[in-house]
């Protein structure tokens, strides 16, 4: 092989090199790049609904009730709901396991009737102690549960039990964080008192507050006399309505029995009594009307 030759072999191979090497860096970095991806994970969540009306005042006239429920996978995959119950420290866990309890699912709220048959899947137990809800749940979608309570004869005559209703989704070994509702189940006893206070210069208006009767807070409440709604409504939340003279719905003077009731959806009053009390309205000797706290 002449010097030329050998030059242009020597030139030929190191260009081949290098294309070799170029080649091979090049799928170094697409299998690094490929190999760092990631992928986006979801996310778990529970919510409960309409279990404010779970809250009941049992009677002879009323012994059940039929409630619907709803459970929520609020998350972003799909999970299995699961329930619990406790009765609130301080309260009667008598009256919780004197309240028989049925719940099963159904297709809608409408299904859950006062007359439906206890369904397919159905769970039963006491408000002290319940087998969980469970259901199989795409993400975003709801489960409607039928819950009937009924008050047993071995329930004591005057007793109030405020009871704990909790919700978790599961997605494997993820579990989400637990959504909380209460509500208070009674026997036998008389409407709460309402705290009324005299308000403003002269008597201008009374302001009426109440303990939390174990609904959301951003439950409505309204002042009722008779049935005539007066008043603005309130939320749980604020636990305080105040009432003016001027909206009364009479202009004689005299004792009025007010009494604050939860509002539904529809912003209709509801048999959750909140607090009940006496106000007098009467005329100043200025022949303006005010209202005082009392008879």
């Amino acid at each position: 092989m002449t010097a030329p030759v050998r030059v242009i072999a020597v030139l030929l191979a190191t260009l081949v090199t290098i294309a070799v090497g170029s080649t091979t860096a090049w799928a170094l970095w697409t299998t690094t790049g490929a190999a760092t991806s990631s992928a986006v994970i979801g996310k778990t969540a529970a919510a409960l609904g309409g279990t404010n009306a779970l809250t009941t005042t049992f009677s002879a006239e009323m012994p059940s009730t039929t409630i619907p429920v709803t459970l929520r996978n609020a998350g972003t995959l799909a999970g299995t709901t699961s329930t619990a119950v406790s009765v609130v420290n301080g309260s009667s866990s008598a009256l919780a396991q004197a309240v028989a309890v049925d719940a099963w699912p159904v297709a809608d709220p409408v299904s859950c009737s006062t007359d439906a048959a206890v369904g397919a899947g159905a769970v039963d137990g006491t408000w002290a102690s319940l087998p969980s809800m469970t259901s199989r749940l795409a993400a975003g979608a709801s489960a409607v549960w039928c819950v009937r309570s009924t008050v047993t004869d071995a329930a004591p005559a005057v007793a109030t039990a405020h009871v704990r209703l909790q919700l978790t989704v599961a997605v494997g070994s993820w579990t989400s964080t637990t959504a909380t509702s209460s509500f208070s189940l009674n026997t036998g006893t008389a409407d709460p008192t309402l705290t009324c206070t005299t308000e403003g210069t002269d008597d201008n208006y009374v302001l009426l507050s109440w303990d939390d009767p174990y609904r959301d807070g951003d439950t409505l409440y309204r002042a009722y006399i008779g049935d005539v709604g007066v008043g603005e409504s309130q939320t749980g939340s604020w636990h305080q309505i105040d009432l003016a003279p001027e909206q009364l719905p009479t202009s004689t003077d005299g004792p009025l029995t007010v009494t604050v009731r939860a509002l539904d959806a529809g912003g209709e009053p509801t048999a959750t009594v909140a607090g009940t009390g006496t106000i007098t309205r009467y005329t100043k000797s200025t022949g303006s009307p005010a209202l005082r706290c009392g008879a």
